[in-house]
């Protein structure tokens, strides 16, 4: 849940394509929008399913249905590419974490 002005708003889970760390705060992005949620990447992490969503850098969460491919970034680095074109920094142990949640 999420609050908009005076509202309270429903974030279906499915329609996360990621998170990112912001100060005191995290970024929820969607297809369609970005909320402001004042929670911790470690909430997040904890909370949302394993299988569904993995931590691949202290900043970034990601839906594993999102991700399309997982490109070499600089030297010994890489980042994953979701559906919406969004380019995701992936750190060593996120990238090895990635790695074994998909089986490769």
């Amino acid at each position: 849940m999420v609050k908009e002005g005076s509202n309270i708003k429903i974030v279906p889970v499915h329609d996360i394509l990621y998170i990112e760390a912001y100060d005191d705060y995290v970024k929820i992005f969607t297809a369609k929008e970005m909320f402001l949620k004042k929670k911790t990447m470690s909430f997040y992490e904890q909370n949302l399913n394993p299988s569904q969503f993995v931590r691949v850098h202290r900043s970034y969460i990601i839906s594993l249905s999102q991700l399309t491919k997982i490109e070499p970034s600089e030297k010994d680095s890489y980042v994953g590419l979701l559906k919406n074109g969004a380019k995701i920094p992936l750190s060593k142990s996120g990238y090895l974490k990635l790695k074994s949640v998909l089986g490769i």
